[in-house]
This record gives structure tokens, C-alpha cells and sequence, in this order.
């Protein structure tokens, strides 16, 4: 009998509706081969290589859920391979990143070797009441920051000091993306421009790049010539059943899912409920659930505030926030008579009571 690999054995056990984020989805995102896919998609640097030969750098443990995002106590902890696995956010108490790793590639000419740090993360919503994009970016900041006394020094006595600093990827896969956003993959980096005159100089500057990947809600690949979106959106469909879902990213992808000896997979006592929301809107066409629950009006509440106070039109907020006009436009009535601050605690208040 074929022997599933850690891979196979989470989509097999993991209950199709949670799929999604938590350590079930980030052991399979975890997971060397299917690392290797995304990679040479998104960066730069492995384009031309084989799945093989991206895997094969890909150096050490895949950490997940293990390294902290922000400062506050920066290299006070452990280090893994060189990787900072100490760093508190202040204001938002323990914040990890999904998955950590590196990749050792080949250098060019006399560089022994072109280390890039990577982190992927795995997000149910793509409107979270924020631009993803800015998380990312500053994702991309905090893995360049803790660099220093780990890659790089500002000491008097290093003659490279910045010049140390590895170049950092902060990938984004967001699996239940409106259908106006499904299908695509962006990506944000530094760019040069000159604003007077120009040179010929050719300084390093490309050091972090924000990539972002929709998947559709729909689990609707529209035809997408893209093999990794057409892959990944056969991994979060939870309308397919486990070996289904094996076989077809076998078959049709290539993706190596067994192998001769594996006892067993770690890591996966905790399951998230990624399907809340779609859980809730499938509980009000059945007559389960009778309304939104408060706390999550008030989150609404709050994030149609915070942006009445941008400046945003009933159209924006509908479009930014992926929802329903007739939900959105009596909360958006109501705040209109806390302008301009638009307080939330008053307008929670004179909403809810």
C-alpha cells in the first residue's frame, strides 16, 4: 500500500471546511516540494531553476509559527541558521510569522553563494479592513531590520557593514479572494528613478519584494494559464475530498505526495476555523443564524469608521471591504452624524446600544 508523505497524510486528515490557515494549512504550505513551486513563480532568483534544484537550497528546518515579527526583544533569543527567532510586537502582544526559511543559492562569479530570506503567509481574508499590501511591506522591514548583528553590522571596524544585508521575500497567499481580484498575483518592490539628471552607477537596492497571490473564493481559476494558481486553487477547494485532492496534485501537477518511509505528521493537534465567515452565510440561508453577531458588527462598525474618516465614498468602502451595500449602508448612514471624527465607541453605541 503507498505510504503518504506529511503532505498527503494533512490533506487527508484535515477537515475540508478548516483547511485553511492555523498549522494544518501552514504544515502543507510547509512542505519542501510545494515551497519549491511557489518559489521559482514569485522570486526572481529561481526562475530558471528546476523544482529540484530550489528544493535542494531550500537550507534547514521550514520554521512555522516559530519566529516572532516585531521588536522590542530583537536577538535576545535563540538564533536558527542565522535567523533572528526572538522579536516581541508591542502592540499586538506575540505576532509570528506563518513560515521562515532561506534559500543557499549558487553565487555569480566569485560569490560563494546568494542567501535570500523568505517568509509566507497564509490569509483567509484579502480586505482584513486594511491594505494587505502594507503588511507585507512592513513584514518585509522587520525581516531586514533583525538582520543586524546577525548578517550585518553597523560596527566601525566592518568595511561592508550594510552591504551585508539579504535580500528578503514576504509572500502573501490569500485563499478566499473576490472574484475581482482571484486569479492574480502582484507584487511590490523598490524601484529607481532619477528626479533630476542620472548616472551610470549601478548600486544594490533590490532588497525586499511584497508578493501577493489572490485565490478565488470560487475556487474559480478561470481558465488561468498559471499552473500555481490552478494548483492552489485545487488545494483550497474544500469541495474535494482528501485522496482526490492527493491524486489530482499528483497527477496533474506533478507534486511528489508519497514516498517509502514517513511515520508520521507533526504539528497538527490544532485546527482553525478559516470558514467562519463562509460558515455564517451558509448558517443565514438556512435559517440557523439570525443576524451577524455583535462582535463581529462591531468590527464592521469599526472599519467603515476608519475609513469614513479617509475620506471614503459608500461605493469604496462597499468595494474595499467585499460587502453587500444593504449592509454596509445603514452603519455608513448612521456615522454619517459623528462626522468628522466618526468615533467608533459612539458610534458602536448609538448603532448597538
Amino acid at each position: 500500500m503507498e505510504q503518504l508523505t506529511g503532505l498527503g497524510k494533512a490533506i487527508v486528515a484535515a477537515d475540508p471546511d478548516k483547511i485553511r490557515l492555523d498549522m494544518t494549512v501552514k504544515n502543507i504550505l510547509a512542505y519542501k516540494p510545494l515551497l519549491a513551486r511557489i518559489f521559482r513563480e514569485v522570486v526572481s532568483e529561481c526562475r530558471e531553476m528546476s523544482y529540484d534544484e530550489i528544493e535542494a537550497c531550500i537550507e534547514g528546518e521550514v520554521l512555522v509559527s516559530k519566529v516572532y515579527v516585531d521588536s522590542g526583544i530583537t536577538n535576545a533569543g535563540e538564533r536558527i541558521d542565522g535567523l533572528n527567532t526572538e522579536s516581541y510586537l508591542n502592540e499586538e502582544g506575540l505576532d509570528r510569522y506563518d513560515i521562515r526559511t532561506y534559500l543557499r543559492l549558487p553565487g555569480k562569479g566569485d560569490s560563494e553563494y546568494i542567501k535570500l530570506i523568505i517568509n509566507l503567509e497564509a490569509q483567509n481574508e484579502d480586505k482584513p479592513g486594511y491594505d494587505l499590501p502594507l503588511r507585507a511591506l512592513f513584514y518585509c522591514c522587520r525581516m531586514i531590520s533583525a538582520q543586524q548583528g546577525v548578517e550585518f553590522t553597523t560596527d566601525s571596524d566592518d568595511p561592508v557593514k550594510y552591504g551585508n544585508i539579504k535580500k528578503v521575500y514576504s509572500i502573501w497567499l490569500c485563499t478566499e479572494a473576490a472574484q475581482t481580484r482571484a486569479n492574480s498575483i502582484e507584487i511590490y518592490d523598490i524601484d529607481r528613478r532619477f528626479l533630476h539628471g542620472s548616472n551610470a552607477d549601478d548600486p544594490r537596492y533590490d532588497i525586499m519584494n511584497a508578493i501577493i497571490i489572490y485565490i478565488s473564493e470560487k475556487h474559480n481559476p478561470e481558465n488561468t494559464e498559471n499552473e500555481l494558481i490552478r494548483m492552489l486553487t485545487d488545494l483550497f477547494d474544500e469541495r474535494i475530498n482528501g485522496p482526490d485532492k492527493v491524486q489530482k496534485l499528483k497527477s496533474e501537477y506533478g507534486l511528489s505526495m508519497t514516498k517509502e518511509v514517513e511515520s508520521e505528521v507533526t504539528g497538527m493537534c490544532t485546527y482553525a476555523t478559516a470558514m467562519e465567515n463562509k460558515g455564517i452565510k451558509k448558517g443565514i440561508e438556512k435559517g440557523i443564524e439570525k443576524g451577524i453577531s455583535k462582535g463581529m458588527k462591531k468590527t464592521l462598525i469599526g472599519q467603515i469608521c476608519r475609513k469614513l474618516r479617509k475620506g471614503k465614498t459608500l461605493a469604496q468602502i462597499v468595494d474595499e471591504l467585499d460587502e453587500d451595500e444593504s449592509k454596509i449602508k445603514p452603519i455608513f448612514d448612521s456615522a454619517a452624524a459623528f462626522a468628522p471624527d466618526y468615533d467608533e465607541e459612539l458610534v458602536i453605541e448609538a448603532i448597538l446600544g
